[in-house]
């Protein structure tokens, strides 16, 4: 949890960093933030950043509750790899909108985007993060008593010999 919520910081200080500099910046007689490159990628990274914010508070509520520790396990690892690859992505928008300077040590752009690089992998790959997340939605899905059938929906769910297991 603490890699998921290091990473909505992280995201959050270079989005604002970016969208200050690009309400400042001129080109072409105006400022760039009025350009639909640079007011796609700010939209893109507040959409991001609020469905990250969304899945590490609900997964932190659901620690504080006591839930289900294999479902908590899989909402950790959710968010995890959910809140560093959103953070990854805008922090590329932030560097993208700031141009060359946000290289620079003039701006904390380049330091968020190493940083940032390093959650990724940091307290397990997002990839180890994919491995927890399906084991322990399978098991969540066979713990389940099967409710409404949705599979039985299909026009021809009944024809006998199309479903075929081997």
């Amino acid at each position: 949890m603490t890699s998921a919520a290091g990473a909505l910081g992280m995201a959050r200080a270079a989005l604002e960093i970016a969208m200050r500099y690009s309400d400042r910046r001129k080109a072409f007689g105006g400022k760039i933030r009025t350009f639909e490159g640079v007011s796609f990628k700010v939209a893109d990274s507040i959409t991001l950043l609020d469905a990250a914010s969304s899945l590490v508070y609900a997964t932190a509520r659901a620690i504080d509750a006591g839930d289900d520790p294999n479902r908590v396990r899989r909402m950790v690892s959710e968010s995890k790899k959910f809140a560093t690859d959103m953070a990854w992505q805008v922090v590329n928008h932030a560097m993208q909108i700031m141009g060359g300077i946000g290289y620079t040590s003039v701006y904390p752009i380049e330091r968020l985007l190493r940083d940032v690089r390093l959650i990724t992998i940091w307290t397990g790959t997002n990839e180890i993060m994919d491995l927890v997340i399906q084991h322990e939605y399978y098991k969540e899905l066979g713990a389940q008593p099967i409710g409404r059938d949705v599979e039985a929906d299909a026009l021809d769910a009944d024809v006998e010999g199309e479903k075929i297991y081997e």
